[in-house]
């Protein structure tokens, strides 16, 4: 019962700090007409407003979808339900609205708002009287029965007139609605004698959504009750048996939980179809998502984000990146203390009218940040992005920005922008782990990764780009967060004397690549370099396909380059003749193919070789030849 318990802590804590958290037993819906009356139930006036988003209170079936023989709302509907004079073309409902309203004004919950409208109904006058009071109301030509109403009841003495914000008037029908319910009991959640709940809401997810986190006992069919006793309660005027002694929970807390939970979600969920995930500061503190790429958890200025991509520096290596990250942890930990409690809740439906819960985990404020803070430092990686100017839109600036990225961009990186529903469903549920509990990330998402991104002719460019980063950013967290090695450095520069074969070939790629790109530039082709076509084969087969690499970039550019820019080609040259020293004795004839690891190498690589200080060079020599 921890994550209800914990819903109906947060209700308790942020019902006064948002008003859109609904009262219990209300909802909201859009209005077009308020009715103004005095506390006699005398009409003072109408006016027309469209779609004013207003809370009223609402029953079970009420709030559910009203198609076939709908329900009435006690207090604000549609004139088919609240004008007794209504005679258009759609069936009028007035008897069961004034039904409940009577009830309600007749019980001993009752309220002088209610008691005002149920007086005023009861004169039968409400169409004419809006058309009588203005025709811009209700048109001659038309049909009001859609036409929702609300009410604003001026009392003598009472400050609060609107009925959508009077407090008194939320708990006069939530005490009235409990009143009906005929079974009563320990709440396991409060440790208190109260009203049971027999049904729970629906409409958790989005306005439509019809399942249950907890489903009332059937009525009919063949569902297996366990070993318990049975209470008879009265339900829809019928006898009806339920075994509540599994789990017995208030009214009260039901409607504050569900509550708290739609708001939540609407609020600050992360939707992915079906699936819907939501954190929270029980206490109501502000919390970054843990779901966002860091770019978002900065939320910079276009401006900020422009300067950081053009004064991005490759040989920072990520330094000025995490003592950013880390400033702005530590602004969250001033309200997020380990006294402060942070839950994170997954759905998903578990068939028609059913949602189950798929993830719960409860952490403490400071814990939550710690491990956030290791997710984004972890994952950091070089990505390639274009932002527009703010205040010329059409013009954009390019470069790279050192962030982690989202799951959904890790997902759509190794599956694709329309992956199966399912596997993206589980692809975020095991990514979540990784996190917010410091796991291991799974292989087989860095291996798609690492593959998409070797098999660069099938994605365009920027695709690729965007790739290539990814499964550098997977490869190197999964290298951090192994417990086999032993150097837990995070390395986002170049490591000019690795030794790893993987590495070394991931580098002569990129010079491979860098020399054609130079040739090609020079005789003004454009086409896709002959490193880029064979990235794949390379990493099936490296050592064969470097021999092939480097004698078509001999053949066809070394000349080329010799005669328009020698020193660019000495200096290439020598490069590949630093890589090829540092291989240990076999690793270059090895046969195996590459891991992930020469994509941090080709990648390190290319940063180091179009870095500010490599094209300063290189306008130098291309101005004295």
């Amino acid at each position: 019962m921890s994550w209800i318990q914990e819903l109906y802590r947060t209700y308790d804590n942020c019902v006064d700090i948002d008003e859109q958290l609904t009262p219990p037993y209300h909802m909201r819906n859009n209005t077009q007409i308020e009715v103004r009356i005095d506390g006699n139930g005398s009409f003072l006036g109408a006016k027309f407003e469209e779609l004013k988003n207003t809370i009223i209170p609402c029953t079970e079936k009420s709030e559910a979808a009203r198609t076939m023989n709908p329900p009435s709302h006690p207090l604000c509907d549609k004139l088919q339900f609240v004008a007794a004079d209504y005679n258009g073309n759609k069936t009028s409902y007035f008897s069961k609205y004034h039904d409940l309203l009577g009830q309600w004004a007749n019980s001993e919950f009752s309220h002088p708002m209610v008691k005002a409208v149920f007086t005023y109904i009861n004169k039968r006058s409400l169409i004419n009287d809006l058309r009588t009071f203005g025709d811009d109301i209700i048109k001659a030509d038309e049909d009001p029965a859609d036409l929702f109403v609300r009410w604003r009841i001026e009392i003598p003495g009472e400050n609060e007139t609107r009925t959508w914000k009077s407090k008194s008037l939320f708990e006069s029908w939530k005490d009235f609605y409990e009143s009906q319910e005929s079974l009563s009991g320990l709440c396991m959640v409060t440790g208190k004698e109260k009203v049971l709940a027999i049904n729970h809401p629906k409409r958790i997810r989005h306005g439509g959504d019809g399942g249950k986190l907890i489903s009332s006992n059937d009525r009919t069919g063949f569902t297996f009750r366990g070993r318990f006793t049975t209470d008879e309660v009265i339900i829809d005027g019928k006898k009806t048996e339920v075994a509540i002694q599994s789990a017995s929970v208030s009214a009260e807390v039901s409607q504050k939980a569900h509550r708290a939970l739609s708001w939540l979600v609407a609020r600050q969920g992360f939707r992915n179809g079906d699936q819907v995930f939501v954190s929270w500061s029980v206490t109501g503190e502000d919390k970054p998502d843990e779901f966002a790429d860091t770019i978002s958890l900065f939320d910079d200025s276009d401006e900020e984000k422009i300067n950081e991509l053009v004064s991005h520096d490759y040989y920072d290596a990520g330094q000025r990146f995490a003592r950013k990250l880390s400033k702005k942890i530590a602004g969250y930990r001033t309200s997020l203390t380990n006294a402060k409690k942070i839950v994170v809740l997954g759905l998903d439906s578990a068939g028609p009218g059913r949602i189950s819960i798929t993830f719960y985990r409860e952490l403490a404020g400071s814990e939550f940040l710690d491990r956030l803070e290791k997710w984004h430092n972890d994952m950091a990686w070089y990505f390639y992005e274009f932002i527009p100017d703010p205040i010329e839109k059409k013009k954009k600036y390019s470069g790279f920005i050192t962030y982690a990225p989202s799951p959904l961009t890790i997902i759509d990186a190794c599956y694709g922008k329309r992956p199966d529903e399912k596997l993206k469903k589980s692809s975020v549920e095991r990514l979540l782990p990784c996190i917010l509990e410091g796991r291991q990330v799974p292989s087989d998402l860095v291996n798609s990764a690492v593959r998409k991104a070797s098999n660069r002719i099938a994605l365009d460019h920027w695709a690729w780009l965007r790739t290539l980063s990814v499964a550098c950013s997977l490869y190197s967290c999964q290298n951090l967060r192994n417990s086999q090695n032993k150097n837990k450095l995070k390395v986002m520069a170049l490591e000019r004397q690795r030794t790893d074969r993987d590495y070394l070939f991931g580098r002569l790629l990129a010079v491979a690549e860098y020399i054609e790109e130079r040739a090609l530039y020079l005789a003004n082709e454009k086409r896709e370099t002959n490193a880029a076509r064979m990235m794949y084969i390379f990493s099936e087969h490296p050592f064969t396909t470097w021999q092939k690499l480097y004698d078509r970039i001999a053949q066809g550019y070394f000349s080329r380059l010799q005669a328009r820019r020698p020193e660019f080609l000495f200096r290439m040259k020598n490069l590949i003749g630093e890589i090829n020293c540092l291989f240990l004795p076999g690793d270059f004839e090895k046969k195996e193919k590459l891991s992930g690891l020469y994509l941090l190498g080709y990648h390190c690589q290319r940063m180091a070789l179009v870095s500010p200080d490599t094209k300063e060079q290189l306008s130098e020599e291309e101005t004295t030849n």
